[in-house]
């Protein structure tokens, strides 16, 4: 694994972000995430409810918005060493981070991305992946609880 191609083929700067998504969830799923991140990262959640930033995560509040309160909008900035990365809650059926890829300066970066996707793979019994943003459909790299599959060409 070459830092130079990781940050050219995967981690490039365009203006754009990078997405991680595991896709076809639920809300058991979504509440185990919200418990791991809770748990194991500091974070910064925007509590609409009652329009406070916090440093867990109420999952019922996320419930609330998905049963059609919009008010309840939220988002969580959740800091993988000096990455932060942040998830919307906007649907039940997946999950959505997205990555700034001017924050990823390392194969140190890189390597904790990759463990916080293999272990949201392992938790969740699903495969995990990287996109540029808003095209799950162009797989980065793929994890699969502790298989992780890059698919771009190498330079």
């Amino acid at each position: 694994m070459n830092w130079i191609e990781l940050k050219q083929k995967i981690y490039y700067c365009d203006g754009s972000l990078r997405d991680i998504y595991v896709l076809q969830t639920s809300v058991d799923d979504n509440k185990k995430l919200t418990e791991y991140v809770n748990k194991n990262y500091p974070l910064k959640w925007s509590n609409n409810l009652n329009q406070t930033e916090e440093d867990k995560i109420d999952f019922n509040i996320i419930k609330l918005f998905w049963e059609g309160n919009l008010n309840l909008f939220s988002t969580v900035k959740v800091l993988i060493n000096k990455v932060q990365v942040n998830n919307h809650f906007f649907a039940p059926n997946e999950i959505e981070n997205d990555v700034d890829p001017r924050e990823v300066n390392s194969l140190d970066d890189h390597k904790n991305i990759i463990s916080y996707m293999s272990d949201l793979s392992n938790l969740l019994n699903k495969p995990v992946i990287l996109t540029p943003e808003n095209e799950q459909g162009t797989i980065l790299i793929k994890v699969t609880k502790n298989s992780v599959e890059y698919s771009y060409t190498p330079i």
